[in-house]
């Protein structure tokens, strides 16, 4: 773990403010407010991984405030990857999810076009 302790308190800082032997664990509530303003006009979210170390609650603002974005959302959503899920059961966001892929990385694969060996498989199969 990167903390001396799980109960470590969060600082909250601009990016410009960050020295070097500081590390950064989750977005601020200025980003978190613009994020969810862009996921407001979303006709489609992709979601993929927390924005912050969730799994401590004084890191967990940011992921938390996106769920939230998220579930308010009208958009057709899909989250997927195990931390995204984590999150997703987390805060409580599955039935507000138009769809929850268990793929992990090959979720991701599939978005960018690549062929997935399985489906490859099933495709010569089908001919």
């Amino acid at each position: 773990s990167p903390f001396e302790q799980a109960d470590t308190p969060a600082t909250l800082k601009g990016v410009d403010k960050v020295v070097d032997n500081e590390m950064i664990f989750d977005v601020g509530p200025d980003t978190s407010a613009k994020f969810a303003e862009i996921l407001k006009k979303a006709g489609t979210i992709v979601w993929n991984g927390p924005v912050g170390v969730f799994e401590y609650d004084q890191f967990g603002a940011g992921t938390k405030a996106l769920s939230e974005a998220i579930a308010e959302s009208s958009a057709f959503s899909i989250a997927g990857g195990g931390d995204t899920l984590a999150a997703v059961d987390r805060y409580g966001i599955a039935d507000k999810v138009s769809y929850i892929s268990t793929g992990g990385g090959a979720f991701l694969e599939f978005l960018e076009g690549k062929k997935l060996p399985a489906v490859a498989i099933l495709e010569e199969r089908g001919q």
